[in-house]
């Protein structure tokens, strides 16, 4: 199959900033969106501004939800590879965020997501979008790290590719444990280096202060790397053996109607059936109708301690649920009986 780059991309007659780029990869769970909100608090205090994308299989707007109160500029793409069919809007994406006065992007992917196909390709638009330096960080999750049974591949392919990683959810480990598992992570990655959120916001802020103006390239681009005006990429000969597990999973989405007791929510999530890796809820409490929280579970795993959104959006409160053989219309009649008889899927 071979896909072709649009060739409509607008060239600027003004010089643009060349920003940093932040690319925040790992498996599913893993707490991606927790480092990247330390990773702007951290900005903030710097008086930095960045531009951020998230990326996630059924609505990212969950997510999104979550960052309101960190930073004003979030895009969201929902798509389950965005190296395949949500390549194109996250293109237009940042071809958008090329014009933004903000400093530095951070694209934040969804935890099914391979990465190799996606850093090729912005290394071949490279003069399109200018964004440079660019880091791919893997966060990695302490508690499950190569034990992801037949997605253990998928794993480490999301390392393999990283420049840096971050060791997340390291609390129950002592520092034996802890050294161990970073002597484990270099054996995967000799190349990557472990990384903190103060790190990263430095790291960014280094290369913002550093970064120059520069036009975006035009009908002059070099003819060797672009073919013309247009780029044509043949990507079945870029797609290792390993991509194809990036799309063995499935997910849905679940509108929850009413208000919601916290105790109920926890035994709710707890009941999910095993075939759901990864779940998140955005609900409303009857306990506490001002603010918003967000329920997750990794594996069997619930995180007994929901995280308040207090932003005053009109997205509903909802769930999305993601695994390898989920059956969605299970996961909905559970959710009818242990919530409400009103929940229903939010592409209905």
């Amino acid at each position: 199959m071979r896909r072709e780059l649009r060739s409509n991309i607008p060239v600027l007659s003004t010089p643009v900033q060349v920003r940093p780029m932040l690319m925040l990869t790992g498996f599913l769970g893993a707490g991606k969106t927790t480092v990247l909100r330390s990773i702007l608090d951290e900005l903030n205090r710097r008086n930095r501004l960045c531009d951020v994308i998230l990326n996630d299989r059924e609505n990212a707007d969950i997510d999104r939800e979550t960052l309101r109160d960190h930073i004003k500029s979030v895009e969201a793409l929902t798509g389950s590879c965005v190296c395949c069919e949500g390549i194109d809007e996250l293109y237009d994406m940042l071809l958008k965020l090329s014009k933004s006065e903000n400093q530095a992007l951070i694209l934040e992917l969804n935890g099914t997501a391979d990465p190799l196909p996606l850093q090729e390709g912005l290394t071949l638009l490279e003069k399109k979008f200018l964004l440079h330096p660019r880091w791919q960080v893997c966060v990695i999750d302490a508690r499950h790290f190569g034990q992801r049974a037949q997605f253990r591949a998928l794993e480490m392919l999301q390392l393999e590719t990283a420049s840096h990683f971050f060791l997340s959810h390291t609390s129950h480990l002592n520092e034996d444990e802890e050294r161990e598992l970073e002597l484990r992570v270099v054996e995967v990655n000799a190349h990557a280096s472990r990384v903190s959120a103060l790190s990263l916001a430095g790291y960014l802020d280094q290369a913002i202060s550093q970064s120059r103006k520069q036009s975006l390239s035009g009908p002059d681009q070099d003819p060797k790397l672009w073919g013309g005006n247009e780029l044509v990429w043949n990507k079945s000969a870029k797609m290792h053996d390993r991509h194809h597990l990036a799309h063995a999973f499935t997910g849905c989405n679940i509108v929850f109607s009413d208000d919601l007791e916290h105790q109920q929510v926890i035994e709710w999530m707890q009941t999910l059936p095993e075939s759901v890796i990864r779940a998140k809820a955005l609900v409303k409490l009857s306990s506490d109708p001002e603010i918003r929280y967000l329920y997750e579970r990794v594996g069997m795993e619930v995180s007994p301690k929901p995280i308040p959104v207090r932003s005053v959006s009109q997205a509903p409160c909802s769930g999305i649920f993601i695994g390898a053989d989920l059956d969605p219309d299970k996961i909905l009649q559970h959710t009818r009986d242990r919530l409400h008889s009103d929940c229903f899927f939010a592409n209905q």
